[in-house]
């Protein structure tokens, strides 16, 4: 395939899997054309290359995407590049606690709706929070908690005290968990937009760059490739079975 020497190039370094070659067959020139991008984003030096991978990581194993053959292959390549163990898992850690999204974007909704039917919103007297209260001071509570908080603060503390340690532990820089947050919010398949925001503010106050940011951005954008890397395989598997007659 002399002429999709991007694709050959990324192929070898074991960036993108076989599920592509068949792609690279039928139609080598878009093939090409779209792995020049992917291969700008392997080459420039904005973000940390270990960065990256573990930004491919994020996109892939957060619960809105779950992408096996992607997550295998990323967490190779965080490995080649010197990620640890406990770095990898910071970010599956990290993918998990997107789960308050859940109530960030639906506790709102239910306090319209309730309001809207005439029901009665009564608040619970929270006891002791100190999470909560760290996460306040820290500048870092979600406007969109607030009700939640006053519904319910023990789960809210429960729920920070698992996720709020991340940005702590000093196991990955705060930059980067923020620009792995922005990958996770503004991936194709969650486009949460409120989160991407308060992640990229984050972002820009711990000093990242605008270039960086929207490095984190086309790295998201090229996740699209992923159709074609799980369906072109089924449909050759489909084709030879229609060939043979089954």
């Amino acid at each position: 395939m002399s002429e999709t020497p991007n694709f050959n190039a990324l192929r070898a370094a074991g960036l993108i899997d076989e599920g592509l070659d068949r792609l690279a067959e039928w139609d080598a020139p878009w093939t090409e054309r779209f792995m020049v991008l992917a291969q700008q984003s392997q080459v420039n030096d904005t973000l940390d290359p270990k960065l990256v991978a573990l930004i491919r990581l994020n996109i892939d194993v957060t619960a809105t995407h779950l992408y096996a053959p992607g997550v295998r292959r990323h967490v190779r390549d965080a490995l080649r590049l010197g990620a640890s163990r406990a770095e990898i898992l910071e970010v599956f850690k990290l993918a998990s606690v997107v789960g308050i999204h859940a109530c960030a974007l639906g506790v709102p909704l239910l306090a319209e709706a309730l309001a809207e039917a005439g029901i009665e919103d009564l608040p619970v007297t929270p006891g002791p929070t100190p999470v909560c209260d760290a996460v306040r001071a820290n500048g870092m509570f979600n406007p969109l908690w607030e009700t939640l908080y006053q519904w319910d603060p023990a789960y809210l503390e429960k729920f920070l005290a698992m996720s709020f340690g991340l940005w702590k532990d000093g196991i990955l820089p705060p930059l980067w968990i923020e620009l792995l947050c922005i990958a996770g919010d503004a991936a194709i398949t969650h486009l949460y937009g409120h989160g991407t925001r308060r992640h990229i503010e984050a972002a820009l106050a711990l000093g990242a760059t605008r270039e960086q940011v929207l490095e984190v951005l086309k790295i998201v954008s090229l996740q699209g490739i992923e159709a074609c890397e799980l369906g072109v395989p089924m449909l050759d598997e489909a084709l030879k079975a229609q060939a043979a007659g089954r």
